[in-house]
């Protein structure tokens, strides 16, 4: 009898601890990207639909009685359109959490093609930005003051500089994982 019980006991406790799933560092880190991508893209959405909304309200109060309300209204709805579409179409961290479920090499995979994507668009961004600035040195404008072009290279400068030196959220989530994970290459 006695054994009985502890075959019982035994059993119970393999049962129980097959049915809690532990996450790995792939899974923590992807989910934690995946909840920051969603309170992003949800911050930027109400943001979006809320100045559309003041936008076009306030232009439609303001240009009242002078045939121009429809305006203000159409640049109201074009401004909060964007901010509809990030409140339904997930991001792809979410997508790809949601993908991977309860598999922790999933995850893995995941986040290294996440981390691929971000750091081409890190770098595409980057060459984009020192096309700006060299085309703003090339033709020179003035719109305010004479040294206009100089203004906007150097930004384009500064931030094709950001680019190429600060890794993306996505890259330093993958680095974040291989740091837990102890594959640190």
């Amino acid at each position: 009898m006695r054994q009985r019980r502890w075959w019982a006991i035994t059993l119970a406790i393999v049962v129980f601890a097959s049915g809690v799933v532990v996450a790995g560092p792939a899974q923590d880190v992807l989910g934690d990207l995946a909840r920051a991508e969603r309170n992003t893209r949800m911050a930027s959405g109400y943001t979006s639909i809320g100045l559309g909304v003041a936008i076009g309200v306030g232009s439609a109060v303001v240009l009242a009685g002078t045939g121009l309300e429809l305006y203000g209204i159409l640049t109201g709805a074009l401004i909060a359109a964007p901010g509809v579409v990030a409140l339904v179409v997930p991001s792809a961290a979410e997508r790809e959490f949601d993908a991977a479920g309860d598999s922790e090499a999933e995850a893995a995979l995941a986040l290294e093609r996440l981390a691929e994507i971000g750091r081409r668009e890190r770098i595409i961004a980057g060459i984009a930005h020192v096309a700006g600035g060299l085309a703003a040195l090339l033709y020179p404008f003035e719109f305010f003051t004479p040294y206009d072009y100089v203004y906007s290279a150097v930004t384009s400068f500064g931030m094709a500089a950001v680019e190429f030196l600060f890794p993306s959220k996505e890259e330093r989530a993958f680095a974040r994982y291989q740091r837990l994970a102890g594959q640190e290459t």
